[in-house]
């Protein structure tokens, strides 16, 4: 065998014909003898690099302005900490007291209750909200296949359904005999308390619009108005409630913040009410948790909330940045393949992975520098990790080849 492939290689030769002389080149799938150069692939996939470049500026502007809040509210959270005060006597306020930031804890009052008066509903608490959703039609649209293959013709369909807001029946398909109200007499809205407090102290708009806990109100007592049923606790403004027509509607009661119930607060005193505490980097803390906890209780759960927020739009940014790299893939592998230097360390199938999940790892290392530098250089190591490990799984296959083409 050996020496049939000298002959064909001499007799080439001869012949003023090229011979590739590496067989272990020949056997790799993927890989170009004579590759692109960059301009060259640019001109082939222009439009999705404009994509890609856009989606990748976003998720690295995601990522870093989501570390920077991150961080910003941890230190703000921590410097709260340390100013913070409790007052355990809710009867007398200490003069002393005004200005700073605080943390009580007690029963929740208001002055008056909040009341729906065409429905008897009256509840004592913060909020009272009423939603109201409207009988109407939905168009439900299928696409059409034949032999496998997706038409251009779409089916629609036509149902009646419950729904929050007004469905526009101008856009239908078939508008005929579908036709949606154009508006509702009734809202949804949300009623908040004049004045709440707790002991002495009353809660500020902006602490009262943070309770948002709602429970259902379930009454059984019905209206007085004849054109008012009832049934499970929801109240309909219909003839048949059994059998609904398109424009009637249903209404869900709903409170937060009862009367009684009691409320761990953190905020500024100010004149006696409760208001937004703004830090020296001018992020506002306004902490509201049902039940009395302590105040290194209250910070730990934000801090918590705070670490789950961070890691959902962490995600969210990856997301976008491995997007960008699939639609920059052509180009990616057309740099690799141009650089002897990127060919040893990034292994082609892995790359839009390792670049994805690297950069996101160094945009989240860059912004916690000053916050902890120990955290930051660890995200700066692990974001080497996809490459080291995209480098020693690409010599493996390479050892594999080789040991294949000596055995062959």
């Amino acid at each position: 065998m050996h020496r049939n492939n000298g002959n064909l290689t001499r007799r080439a030769s001869q012949r003023g014909e090229s011979v590739e002389t590496d067989p272990l080149n020949q056997r790799r799938p993927g890989i170009n003898r004579v590759p692109q150069t960059i301009a060259e692939q640019l001109r082939e996939s222009w439009l999705t690099a404009i994509i890609g470049s856009i989606l990748f500026a976003t998720g690295m502007c995601l990522l870093f302005w989501n570390e920077g809040k991150a961080a910003s509210v941890a230190r703000s959270l921590d410097e709260a900490l340390e100013n913070v005060a409790t007052i355990t006597d809710m009867k007398k306020i200490p003069p002393e007291y005004d200005g700073k930031l605080v943390h009580l804890s007690g029963p929740i009052w208001t002055s008056e209750p909040l009341t729906e008066p065409d429905y008897g509903v009256i509840v004592e608490g913060i909020k009272l909200k009423r939603r109201v959703q409207v009988y109407q039609w939905v168009e439900i649209e299928e696409e059409r296949t034949y032999a496998g293959e997706i038409q251009e013709d779409k089916n629609y369909y036509y149902t009646t359904e419950w729904r929050d807001k007004l469905i526009d029946s101008d856009s239908f398909y078939i508008r005929t005999g579908h036709e949606n109200p154009k508006e509702v007499a009734i809202k949804s809205q949300v009623q908040i308390a004049d004045e709440a407090g707790i002991g002495v102290i009353k809660l500020g708009l902006e602490l009262k619009k943070k309770f948002n806990d709602f429970i259902q109100i379930t009454s059984d007592q019905r209206p007085e108005r004849r054109d008012i049923k009832m049934h499970s606790g929801l109240y309909y403004h219909s003839l048949d409630l059994w059998n609904p027509r398109v424009g009637d509607l249903r209404i869900l009661f709903s409170y937060a913040g009862k009367v009684g119930e009691i409320f761990s607060i953190v905020g500024k005193l100010e004149k006696g009410t409760i208001v937004p505490y703004v830090t020296s980097r001018g992020e506002e803390i306004l902490l509201q948790r049902k039940h009395r906890l302590t105040v290194d209780r209250m910070f730990h759960l934000e801090h918590v909330h705070n670490y789950w927020r961070t890691w959902t739009i962490r995600g969210l940014g990856w997301l976008v940045l491995f997007v960008a790299a699939s639609c920059l893939a052509n180009i990616l592998t057309t740099i690799i393949q141009n650089s002897s230097f990127l060919c040893g360390i990034i292994a082609i199938d892995s790359m839009t992975m390792s670049v994805s999940m690297s950069i996101s790892l160094l945009v989240i290392g860059f912004a916690w520098v000053w916050y902890r530098p120990i955290v930051a250089l660890c995200l700066a190591f692990a974001s080497m990790v996809p490459f080291v490990y995209s480098t020693f799984t690409s010599c493996n296959r390479q050892n594999q080849q080789r040991d294949q083409y000596r055995r062959f």
